[in-house]
């Protein structure tokens, strides 16, 4: 896992930067960093649906919030 990976999902989760775009950011890089490990790429789709306010079909700041802890935490226990 990469510093700046570290770095966008820190921003996400302390609530400095919950917006799409940081969002978009992380779906990048992680899509990038781990193309054939399959929670990560159910958190990119996830990222992909993002919307502050959530919404039908969207998933909001508080469910990705979330799945980035979680992500995170699976990805040290991997590394």
């Amino acid at each position: 896992m990469t510093v700046e990976i570290q770095r966008l999902v820190q921003r996400f989760v302390s609530g400095a930067d919950t917006s799409i775009g940081i969002a978009n950011e992380i779906e990048v890089a992680l899509d990038d960093g781990f193309p054939d490990d399959q929670y990560v790429q159910e958190t990119v789709e996830m990222l992909a649906m993002y919307r502050p306010a959530g919404g039908e079909l969207l998933f909001g700041t508080a469910t990705i919030r979330e799945r980035l802890i979680e992500t995170m935490k699976r990805l040290r226990k991997d590394a």
